[in-house]
């Protein structure tokens, strides 16, 4: 056996005869020889080597990612298909409960704005019987569907003790407001002036502590106060009235009362012009 390097590789035999004097000389090289050994190209033959492996591992590894894609892409496109179909459920076909924070932001959205316009508009016509039993009846309406809403709604938190009240106070308030729009005189509402402007400030009142409880920002715009007709409103179907001579008043169109003093005749006194009859003249005796 040839002797051995530390790499493993036989040794040359010119190194091998090298030295022993029955040796033959070397060889000589030859162009050809050495243009053999050289690698071609200035590549090293491990360098050739790997040159010609990359290919093939570049080329599986591209074969890999694609069986990996081709595989997992019909699971991505069920996944993000189910995401979409939860998303349109929960947030149209059956949406999550509202807190009670968002329920009664939605039922003051919906009903506050006409109710305040019915109350300003019950301060313009002031003077106006027949339009302010309009403007009743409006306020009347917006405040039953405020209501009806708030008790339709079974949890309302921390705010359920103030939600209760408010309710206790509603049909109070509303059967006040039905009298005042079903009146048919000024005076019918002008009795209500007391217990109406009280009710609608108790329905302020709890509006409020019901925002406080669901700790939602205070109202912007402080509610005016409802106003009641006043006694000189003109009724529905009359006409005006004006003051008769004798300071009573009386409808227009219909006949003056007669004065309640008679005309005394004056007395008869005697002219200036009458004379004393004369006396008799006395006969001489």
């Amino acid at each position: 056996m040839s002797p051995q390097t530390r790499r493993g590789r036989a040794v040359p035999a010119s190194r091998r005869t090298r030295g022993r004097p029955d040796a033959e000389p070397n060889p000589a090289t030859t162009d050809e020889s050495v243009a053999g050994d050289r690698p071609l190209e200035g590549h090293l033959p491990s360098e050739g080597k790997r040159a010609k492996i990359s290919p093939a591992r570049h080329k599986k590894h591209h074969g890999t990612a694609y069986r990996w894609f081709s595989a997992y892409l019909p699971l991505m496109l069920i996944f993000f298909a189910l995401l979409g179909g939860v998303w349109v459920y929960t947030t149209f076909i059956s949406p999550p409960p509202l807190t009670p924070a968002q329920q009664w932001t939605r039922i003051e959205n919906k009903w506050s704005p006409a109710r305040e316009a019915a109350r300003q508009s019950l301060s313009t016509h002031s003077q106006d019987f027949a339009a302010q039993q309009k403007d009743f009846k409006d306020f009347y309406t917006q405040t039953k569907g405020w209501v009806d809403e708030v008790t339709a709604v079974s949890d309302w938190g921390p705010a359920q003790n103030d939600v209760a009240s408010f309710l206790a106070n509603g049909p109070n308030f509303l059967s006040l407001l039905q009298q005042a729009y079903s009146a048919t005189t000024p005076d019918m509402v002008t009795a209500l002036s007391d217990s109406l402007p009280s009710a609608n400030e108790t329905w302020d009142t709890g509006v409020a502590l019901i925002r406080t409880d669901l700790n939602l920002p205070a109202a912007g715009a402080t509610s005016s106060p409802l106003v009641l007709p006043s006694d000189s409103a003109t009724p529905s179907g009359s006409g005006a009235t004006s003051p008769a001579t004798s300071g009573s008043p009386v409808a227009s169109g219909s006949p003056a009362a007669p004065s309640a003093s008679s005309s005394v005749a004056p007395s008869a006194s005697p002219g200036a012009s009458q004379t004393a009859a004369p006396s008799p003249t006395a006969k001489p005796s």
